[in-house]
């Protein structure tokens, strides 16, 4: 990045070209009736850990990975604000 902005690469929202290959090639290849076998075979895997990670890759799959706060940020204080020394009455506007 040069002084704050974007100098190279995709432009900004553009798809991965490779990407949407990859994807498309395993669309074609890997089927729905092969996915569904894959996944029943790892789910019922005898390895109660590969089975775990099976459904966690599943659970992100169907309803994406949820979002993961950043650990060294520090919440600040809340801003107090004074309203005391405001006048309770109306003062005429001249």
């Amino acid at each position: 990045m040069a002084r704050g902005r974007k100098t190279g690469g995709r432009k900004l929202g553009s798809l991965n070209k490779a990407t949407l290959g990859v994807k498309e090639i395993l669309s074609r290849v890997y089927t729905e009736q092969v996915q569904e076998k894959d996944w029943r075979k790892w789910r019922n895997h005898k390895d109660p850990r590969i089975a775990w990670e099976a459904f966690k890759l599943a659970q992100s799959y169907m309803h994406g990975k949820p979002v993961q706060p950043l650990a060294e940020v520090e919440e600040s204080p809340p801003i107090k604000i004074n309203i005391s020394a405001i006048p309770s009455y109306r003062e005429p506007a001249e």
